[in-house]
Protein backbone atom coordinates (compact mmCIF):
# COMPACT_ATOMS: atom_id res chain seq x y z
CA UNK A 1 0.00 0.00 0.00
CA UNK A 2 1.27 3.52 -1.17
CA UNK A 3 2.13 5.63 2.38
CA UNK A 4 0.30 8.47 2.45
CA UNK A 5 1.59 11.66 1.13
CA UNK A 6 3.45 14.68 3.07
CA UNK A 7 1.46 17.56 2.18
CA UNK A 8 4.64 19.54 1.94
CA UNK A 9 6.45 16.86 -0.40
CA UNK A 10 5.63 18.69 -3.18
CA UNK A 11 7.47 22.19 -2.39
CA UNK A 12 8.71 24.75 -4.88
CA UNK A 13 10.06 28.02 -3.21
CA UNK A 14 11.99 30.89 -4.28
CA UNK A 15 12.22 34.15 -3.99
CA UNK A 16 9.30 36.40 -5.16
CA UNK A 17 9.15 39.17 -7.45
CA UNK A 18 6.78 41.69 -9.08
CA UNK A 19 4.65 39.64 -11.49
CA UNK A 20 6.11 35.77 -10.05
CA UNK A 21 4.57 33.44 -8.30
CA UNK A 22 5.93 31.18 -5.75
CA UNK A 23 3.83 27.81 -5.10
CA UNK A 24 3.90 25.55 -1.94
CA UNK A 25 1.99 22.69 -2.82
CA UNK A 26 0.07 21.03 0.11
CA UNK A 27 -1.47 17.97 -1.08
CA UNK A 28 -4.16 19.02 -3.19
CA UNK A 29 -3.96 22.63 -2.26
CA UNK A 30 -1.65 25.39 -3.13
CA UNK A 31 -0.77 28.19 -0.81
CA UNK A 32 0.54 30.78 -3.41
CA UNK A 33 2.23 34.00 -2.70
CA UNK A 34 2.47 37.00 -5.30
CA UNK A 35 4.14 40.47 -4.98
CA UNK A 36 3.11 43.70 -7.08
CA UNK A 37 5.58 46.22 -7.62
CA UNK A 38 3.54 48.26 -4.52
CA UNK A 39 3.16 45.20 -2.32
CA UNK A 40 2.62 41.86 -1.89
CA UNK A 41 -0.40 39.51 -1.64
CA UNK A 42 -0.47 39.07 2.19
CA UNK A 43 -3.74 36.79 1.83
CA UNK A 44 -6.08 34.49 -0.06
CA UNK A 45 -8.57 31.94 0.08
CA UNK A 46 -8.86 28.93 -2.15
CA UNK A 47 -12.95 27.32 -3.21
CA UNK A 48 -12.84 23.72 -4.49
CA UNK A 49 -14.53 20.48 -4.29
CA UNK A 50 -13.10 17.16 -2.84
CA UNK A 51 -11.83 15.47 -5.99
CA UNK A 52 -7.88 16.00 -6.40
CA UNK A 53 -8.76 17.00 -10.44
CA UNK A 54 -10.48 19.91 -11.79
CA UNK A 55 -10.02 23.70 -11.52
CA UNK A 56 -10.63 25.77 -7.89
CA UNK A 57 -10.27 29.38 -7.38
CA UNK A 58 -7.55 31.13 -5.80
CA UNK A 59 -8.32 35.54 -4.80
CA UNK A 60 -5.36 37.80 -4.12
CA UNK A 61 -6.24 40.97 -2.48
CA UNK A 62 -3.70 43.21 -2.74
CA UNK A 63 -3.22 46.32 -0.34
CA UNK A 64 -1.24 48.98 -2.63
CA UNK A 65 -3.94 49.43 -5.16
CA UNK A 66 -7.04 48.14 -2.62
CA UNK A 67 -7.89 45.43 -5.21
CA UNK A 68 -8.94 41.64 -5.30
CA UNK A 69 -7.75 38.99 -8.22
CA UNK A 70 -9.27 36.08 -9.27
CA UNK A 71 -6.97 33.29 -10.47
CA UNK A 72 -7.62 29.70 -11.40
CA UNK A 73 -5.96 26.64 -9.94
CA UNK A 74 -5.01 23.60 -12.02
CA UNK A 75 -6.09 21.30 -8.87
CA UNK A 76 -3.65 18.12 -10.34
CA UNK A 77 -0.58 20.87 -10.44
CA UNK A 78 -1.06 23.93 -8.91
CA UNK A 79 -0.75 26.16 -12.08
CA UNK A 80 -2.50 29.43 -11.62
CA UNK A 81 -4.04 31.56 -14.50
CA UNK A 82 -5.52 35.07 -14.29
CA UNK A 83 -9.34 34.74 -14.31
CA UNK A 84 -11.10 38.03 -15.73
CA UNK A 85 -10.41 42.01 -13.74
CA UNK A 86 -9.79 42.51 -10.37
CA UNK A 87 -12.67 43.52 -8.38
CA UNK A 88 -12.19 47.25 -6.31
CA UNK A 89 -11.93 46.44 -2.61
CA UNK A 90 -12.17 49.01 0.23
CA UNK A 91 -8.79 50.74 1.68
CA UNK A 92 -6.10 48.38 2.61
CA UNK A 93 -7.67 45.25 2.54
CA UNK A 94 -6.91 43.10 5.72
CA UNK A 95 -9.27 39.70 5.97
CA UNK A 96 -10.94 37.44 3.77
CA UNK A 97 -13.38 34.60 4.29
CA UNK A 98 -15.50 32.45 1.67
CA UNK A 99 -19.19 31.99 2.52
CA UNK A 100 -19.71 28.16 3.29
CA UNK A 101 -21.57 28.15 -0.02
CA UNK A 102 -18.72 29.28 -1.64
CA UNK A 103 -20.69 31.58 -3.66
CA UNK A 104 -19.59 34.96 -1.75
CA UNK A 105 -16.52 36.33 -0.88
CA UNK A 106 -15.94 38.91 1.99
CA UNK A 107 -13.32 41.38 2.69
CA UNK A 108 -12.13 43.33 5.14
CA UNK A 109 -10.88 46.48 4.80
CA UNK A 110 -8.41 48.19 8.16
CA UNK A 111 -8.11 51.70 5.88
CA UNK A 112 -11.83 52.65 5.61
CA UNK A 113 -13.00 49.99 8.64
CA UNK A 114 -15.60 48.16 5.35
CA UNK A 115 -16.28 44.74 4.65
CA UNK A 116 -16.90 44.37 0.73
CA UNK A 117 -18.91 42.04 -0.47
CA UNK A 118 -18.74 39.95 -3.90
CA UNK A 119 -20.47 37.37 -5.76
CA UNK A 120 -18.53 35.03 -7.51
CA UNK A 121 -19.64 33.81 -10.55
CA UNK A 122 -19.66 30.40 -11.90
CA UNK A 123 -16.29 30.64 -13.26
CA UNK A 124 -14.69 32.22 -10.23
CA UNK A 125 -14.61 35.83 -11.37
CA UNK A 126 -15.93 38.68 -9.06
CA UNK A 127 -19.03 40.98 -9.48
CA UNK A 128 -19.17 44.20 -8.74
CA UNK A 129 -18.53 44.51 -4.81
CA UNK A 130 -20.55 46.40 -2.01
CA UNK A 131 -19.77 47.88 0.95
CA UNK A 132 -21.15 47.54 4.74
CA UNK A 133 -19.84 48.92 7.66
CA UNK A 134 -20.11 48.02 10.91
CA UNK A 135 -21.76 50.75 13.94
CA UNK A 136 -18.96 51.17 15.22
CA UNK A 137 -15.17 49.53 15.66
CA UNK A 138 -11.82 50.35 13.74
CA UNK A 139 -9.74 48.52 12.18
CA UNK A 140 -10.87 45.06 11.02
CA UNK A 141 -8.37 41.76 11.45
CA UNK A 142 -10.15 38.67 11.60
CA UNK A 143 -13.43 37.50 10.29
CA UNK A 144 -14.54 34.01 10.68
CA UNK A 145 -18.16 32.28 9.19
CA UNK A 146 -20.20 29.13 10.49
CA UNK A 147 -20.95 26.20 8.38
CA UNK A 148 -24.29 27.24 7.83
CA UNK A 149 -23.69 30.52 6.27
CA UNK A 150 -25.87 32.01 8.85
CA UNK A 151 -23.27 34.59 10.57
CA UNK A 152 -20.21 36.77 9.85
CA UNK A 153 -18.38 37.54 12.68
CA UNK A 154 -15.48 40.41 12.29
CA UNK A 155 -13.23 41.52 15.06
CA UNK A 156 -11.66 44.87 15.40
CA UNK A 157 -8.57 45.40 17.10
CA UNK A 158 -8.78 49.68 17.76
CA UNK A 159 -6.52 51.07 20.04
CA UNK A 160 -5.96 49.68 23.81
CA UNK A 161 -5.93 53.33 25.14
CA UNK A 162 -7.77 55.64 23.24
CA UNK A 163 -11.27 56.06 23.23
CA UNK A 164 -11.97 57.19 19.64
CA UNK A 165 -10.50 54.27 17.81
CA UNK A 166 -12.77 51.44 19.52
CA UNK A 167 -12.46 48.14 19.62
CA UNK A 168 -15.26 45.90 19.03
CA UNK A 169 -16.44 41.96 17.70
CA UNK A 170 -19.39 42.95 15.16
CA UNK A 171 -21.52 39.94 13.86
CA UNK A 172 -23.65 40.02 10.45
CA UNK A 173 -26.49 38.06 9.32
CA UNK A 174 -25.61 36.57 5.74
CA UNK A 175 -27.90 36.42 2.71
CA UNK A 176 -26.59 35.82 -0.54
CA UNK A 177 -23.85 38.60 -0.73
CA UNK A 178 -25.81 41.06 1.64
CA UNK A 179 -24.90 41.85 5.54
CA UNK A 180 -27.24 43.01 7.55
CA UNK A 181 -25.74 43.99 11.30
CA UNK A 182 -27.20 41.69 13.91
CA UNK A 183 -25.42 42.58 17.07
CA UNK A 184 -21.89 44.22 18.19
CA UNK A 185 -19.99 43.96 21.55
CA UNK A 186 -18.05 47.02 22.06
CA UNK A 187 -14.64 47.44 24.65
CA UNK A 188 -13.92 50.67 27.05
CA UNK A 189 -10.59 50.86 27.46
CA UNK A 190 -8.32 49.84 28.49
CA UNK A 191 -9.47 47.31 25.31
CA UNK A 192 -8.57 43.45 25.42
CA UNK A 193 -8.05 43.83 21.66
CA UNK A 194 -10.26 41.29 19.79
CA UNK A 195 -7.48 40.18 17.12
CA UNK A 196 -7.76 36.24 16.29
CA UNK A 197 -12.11 34.50 15.93
CA UNK A 198 -13.31 31.26 15.21
CA UNK A 199 -16.69 29.23 15.41
CA UNK A 200 -18.09 26.26 16.46
CA UNK A 201 -19.96 24.68 13.28
CA UNK A 202 -23.13 25.53 14.69
CA UNK A 203 -22.66 29.20 15.31
CA UNK A 204 -23.39 28.44 19.26
CA UNK A 205 -20.17 29.55 20.47
CA UNK A 206 -17.38 32.38 19.40
CA UNK A 207 -13.78 32.11 20.61
CA UNK A 208 -11.83 35.71 20.18
CA UNK A 209 -8.23 35.93 20.66
CA UNK A 210 -7.28 39.24 22.75
CA UNK A 211 -3.82 40.52 21.83
CA UNK A 212 -3.52 43.09 24.24
CA UNK A 213 -4.68 41.56 27.39
CA UNK A 214 -3.41 37.27 26.60
CA UNK A 215 -6.43 36.05 26.87
CA UNK A 216 -8.87 33.95 24.87
CA UNK A 217 -12.60 35.01 25.60
CA UNK A 218 -16.01 32.52 25.05
CA UNK A 219 -19.36 33.84 23.90
CA UNK A 220 -22.37 32.45 23.50
CA UNK A 221 -24.00 32.97 20.27
CA UNK A 222 -28.24 33.31 20.42
CA UNK A 223 -30.09 32.41 17.22
CA UNK A 224 -30.59 35.91 16.70
CA UNK A 225 -26.98 36.94 16.29
CA UNK A 226 -26.35 38.51 20.09
CA UNK A 227 -23.07 37.80 22.11
CA UNK A 228 -22.28 36.83 25.54
CA UNK A 229 -19.24 36.57 27.32
CA UNK A 230 -18.68 32.94 28.91
CA UNK A 231 -15.52 32.61 29.89
CA UNK A 232 -12.28 34.16 29.87
CA UNK A 233 -8.70 31.73 29.38
CA UNK A 234 -5.11 32.58 29.81
CA UNK A 235 -2.94 32.65 26.75
CA UNK A 236 0.07 33.21 25.85
CA UNK A 237 1.73 36.63 24.76
CA UNK A 238 0.08 38.49 22.12
CA UNK A 239 -2.28 35.82 20.85
CA UNK A 240 -3.33 36.22 16.93
CA UNK A 241 -5.01 33.87 14.57
CA UNK A 242 -6.80 31.03 15.50
CA UNK A 243 -8.05 27.79 13.94
CA UNK A 244 -10.82 26.09 14.97
CA UNK A 245 -10.23 21.66 13.94
CA UNK A 246 -12.00 18.64 13.68
CA UNK A 247 -10.04 15.76 14.27
CA UNK A 248 -11.01 11.95 15.18
CA UNK A 249 -14.50 13.24 16.82
CA UNK A 250 -12.34 15.60 18.81
CA UNK A 251 -12.94 19.56 18.45
CA UNK A 252 -9.38 21.56 18.93
CA UNK A 253 -8.77 24.97 19.24
CA UNK A 254 -5.21 26.24 18.46
CA UNK A 255 -4.23 30.12 19.04
CA UNK A 256 -1.04 31.82 17.31
CA UNK A 257 1.01 33.05 20.06
CA UNK A 258 3.00 36.18 17.98
CA UNK A 259 4.33 37.61 21.34
CA UNK A 260 6.04 34.41 22.70
CA UNK A 261 6.46 32.37 18.94
CA UNK A 262 4.23 29.51 19.81
CA UNK A 263 1.32 27.80 19.08
CA UNK A 264 -1.37 27.01 22.14
CA UNK A 265 -3.81 23.99 21.92
CA UNK A 266 -7.55 23.43 23.97
CA UNK A 267 -10.20 20.66 23.77
CA UNK A 268 -13.55 22.80 22.29
CA UNK A 269 -15.93 20.62 24.76
CA UNK A 270 -19.27 19.99 22.39
CA UNK A 271 -19.62 16.51 23.95
CA UNK A 272 -19.15 14.29 26.96
CA UNK A 273 -16.10 12.76 26.70
CA UNK A 274 -12.99 11.67 28.59
CA UNK A 275 -11.47 15.68 28.14
CA UNK A 276 -14.70 17.66 28.97
CA UNK A 277 -17.52 17.31 31.77
CA UNK A 278 -20.35 19.40 29.92
CA UNK A 279 -20.14 19.76 26.29
CA UNK A 280 -21.12 23.54 26.55
CA UNK A 281 -18.17 25.14 24.77
CA UNK A 282 -15.24 25.32 27.55
CA UNK A 283 -12.04 24.77 25.90
CA UNK A 284 -9.85 22.58 28.33
CA UNK A 285 -5.78 22.55 27.40
CA UNK A 286 -4.30 19.87 25.95
CA UNK A 287 -1.49 20.38 28.11
CA UNK A 288 0.96 21.23 24.92
CA UNK A 289 2.45 24.16 23.76
CA UNK A 290 4.47 24.07 20.71
CA UNK A 291 7.62 26.32 20.18
CA UNK A 292 7.36 27.51 16.16
CA UNK A 293 9.41 30.14 14.45
CA UNK A 294 9.16 33.83 15.26
CA UNK A 295 5.59 35.96 14.68
CA UNK A 296 3.19 33.36 14.21
CA UNK A 297 0.02 35.22 13.08
CA UNK A 298 -1.95 32.94 10.99
CA UNK A 299 -2.92 29.00 10.66
CA UNK A 300 -4.94 27.19 8.84
CA UNK A 301 -5.71 22.86 9.39
CA UNK A 302 -5.56 20.43 6.54
CA UNK A 303 -8.85 19.21 5.83
CA UNK A 304 -9.15 15.84 7.71
CA UNK A 305 -7.79 17.53 10.72
CA UNK A 306 -4.33 15.87 10.85
CA UNK A 307 -2.02 18.84 9.43
CA UNK A 308 -1.76 22.79 11.23
CA UNK A 309 -0.28 25.04 9.11
CA UNK A 310 1.27 28.17 10.33
CA UNK A 311 2.12 31.53 9.52
CA UNK A 312 5.25 32.71 10.93
CA UNK A 313 5.60 36.67 9.78
CA UNK A 314 9.17 37.71 11.27
CA UNK A 315 10.82 34.40 10.15
CA UNK A 316 9.21 34.68 6.82
CA UNK A 317 8.49 30.56 7.22
CA UNK A 318 5.65 28.15 6.98
CA UNK A 319 5.47 25.94 9.86
CA UNK A 320 4.41 22.31 9.31
CA UNK A 321 2.89 20.45 12.39
CA UNK A 322 0.76 17.68 12.94
CA UNK A 323 -2.00 17.27 14.94
CA UNK A 324 -2.39 14.11 17.56
CA UNK A 325 -6.06 13.03 16.79
CA UNK A 326 -7.09 11.63 20.10
CA UNK A 327 -5.63 14.24 21.86
CA UNK A 328 -4.80 17.59 19.98
CA UNK A 329 -1.15 17.41 20.89
CA UNK A 330 0.89 19.20 18.22
CA UNK A 331 4.56 17.93 17.07
CA UNK A 332 6.69 18.84 13.91
CA UNK A 333 5.41 17.34 10.88
CA UNK A 334 9.04 16.84 9.17
CA UNK A 335 10.53 18.94 7.74
CA UNK A 336 9.69 20.89 10.11
CA UNK A 337 9.02 24.65 8.17
CA UNK A 338 9.49 26.15 4.92
CA UNK A 339 11.32 28.98 4.64
CA UNK A 340 10.11 31.25 1.97
CA UNK A 341 12.74 34.37 0.58
CA UNK A 342 11.08 37.90 -0.13
CA UNK A 343 11.93 40.65 -1.76
CA UNK A 344 12.06 44.34 -0.84
CA UNK A 345 8.19 44.78 -1.90
CA UNK A 346 6.92 42.51 0.85
CA UNK A 347 7.17 44.59 3.44
CA UNK A 348 6.65 42.09 6.08
CA UNK A 349 3.31 41.15 4.68
CA UNK A 350 1.98 37.49 5.74
CA UNK A 351 -0.02 35.07 3.40
CA UNK A 352 -3.28 33.90 5.27
CA UNK A 353 -5.54 31.49 3.97
CA UNK A 354 -8.33 28.61 3.91
CA UNK A 355 -8.12 25.34 3.31
CA UNK A 356 -11.44 23.35 1.58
Amino acid sequence: MRAPENPFDRVRVGRVKPSERTCIGMGLRFLCFLASSLLLLFLFSCSSGSSPSGTGFLYVATQGDSTVTPFTIDLSTGHLSANGQGAASGSTPSAMVLSSSGKALFVANKGDNTITSYAINSDGTLATGSSTQCSTGVSPVNMATDSSGKFLFVTYLGSQLDPNQPSAICVFSISNTGLTQASVVTFAVPSPGPSGVAVTPDAKFLYVSNRFDNSVTQYHVDDSGNLTSFASYPAETTPAGMALVTAKNNTFLYVANSGSNTVSGYVVCLAVNSFCANADGTLVSTGSTFSVQLGPVAMAASSDGAFLFVVDQQSNQVSQLKIAGGSGVLSANAPANQKRQKSSAEANHVGTFRIK
